[in-house]
């Protein structure tokens, strides 16, 4: 029987931008908690783990014979595009003998998990205090035109005229967008206060359609693009740079070949550490620090058996049993298989 262990990595991350993260019906606010804390939801960094994890097996397993589509989609993301595990047929009764095999064989899945089967690895929101969070991204788009005049020597006779009407167009359209979008400001602030009155809400939602309706008609009849060139922006809600941000992975019921895995795809992680959006413009990037402990049952208390940090020049380990599981994982390859993701092909294996 294999040994498993509760192995629980506990740490912080350090924003080295700021991180800007988009939360439907928040209105580019982030989360907050009711002391006072803003956290980013567990699957900001479980995904791009589970990226990183799908990048390992890809180089490791598929180098050479590629790997299918749907394979990809089950391994990367839990998306079953063949319908498959929607239709399985599990009977009556659960089979834990299939799934554990399953398990055996394909470790990322027992890892990530996918529809109907619970993945392993646990990470809790990142938290950071409230007073850690700054609005970036602010400032103006200029037209090409206006910062460089002397581009208008590329352009003929008609299309400098052109150039004329489109800038003035652009001009009028956005003082009339600005009032529009007053409007709606002020609607959302009347939305929020409004939460306990259904009714309301129904009659400011009708009205936030119909301003959306009047800026999509002022944009569609501007002269050029439908979006301008030249416009304001805003900017939106970020953890600050030098922000510190708790944060826990766990593996629940976890042996040494999954610890390993979770190491590779941190390594791979490292490459480009970056959570959220706006990456083109610098945001997201993050370095990480956290203390490794591993619990048996039964024991009273977890023991510290090593430390990762990583950056974006590197990723280092410091503990034997770190090693003996990033060893575990590369020794283990040759007996996974992959492209197993349901009880039945388990069941097949089993009985081979």
């Amino acid at each position: 029987m294999t040994d498993t262990y509760a192995y629980t990595l506990r740490g912080h991350l350090t924003a080295q931008s700021p991180i800007s993260v988009s939360y439907i019906g928040l209105d580019g606010a982030l989360p907050r908690t009711p002391h006072d804390q803003v956290f980013l939801n567990g699957g900001t960094l479980r995904g791009p783990l589970r990226k990183s994890a799908l990048n390992v097996v890809l180089r490791e397993t598929a180098k050479d014979t590629g790997m299918p589509l749907s394979q990809m989609y089950m391994l990367g993301q839990g998306v079953d595009t063949t319908r498959e595990v929607n239709t399985e047929d599990t009977g009556k009764s659960h089979d834990p003998m299939a799934e554990k095999r399953l398990r055996e064989l394909n470790p990322l899945l027992n890892l990530m998990g996918r529809w109907k089967l619970a993945g392993r690895l646990e990470v809790q929101p990142l938290l950071t205090p409230a007073t850690n969070v700054v609005t970036a991204g602010q400032g103006v788009r200029h037209d090409q035109f206006e910062r460089d005049p002397e581009l208008v020597e590329w352009l003929d006779d008609a299309e400098r005229d052109r150039l004329l009407q489109t800038l003035a167009s652009s001009r009028a359209s956005m003082d009339d967008i600005k009032v529009v979008r007053d409007q709606v400001n002020e609607l959302k602030k009347a939305y929020r206060k409004a939460a306990d009155d259904p009714d309301e809400r129904k009659r400011i939602s009708e009205q936030l359609n119909d301003l959306d309706a009047r800026e999509k008609a002022i944009k569609e009849a501007r002269e050029g693009g439908t979006e301008s060139i030249k416009h304001p922006l805003a900017g939106h809600e970020s953890i600050a740079p030098g922000s510190e941000l708790s944060c826990t992975l766990r593996i629940n019921g976890g042996n040494a070949v999954d610890l390993g895995l979770l190491l590779h795809s941190l390594a791979d992680f490292s490459i480009t550490p970056h959570l959220g959006g706006h990456r083109a413009g610098g945001f997201g990037a993050v370095s990480g620090q956290w203390t490794v402990y591993r619990r048996a049952s039964g024991e009273l208390k977890a023991e510290p058996i090593g430390e990762v940090t990583l950056d974006d020049l590197g990723f280092q380990m410091e503990g034997e049993s770190l090693t003996e599981a990033w060893d575990a994982f590369v020794a283990a390859l040759p007996d996974m298989d992959l492209s197993v993701y349901l009880l039945s092909q388990a069941r097949q294996r089993q009985e081979a």
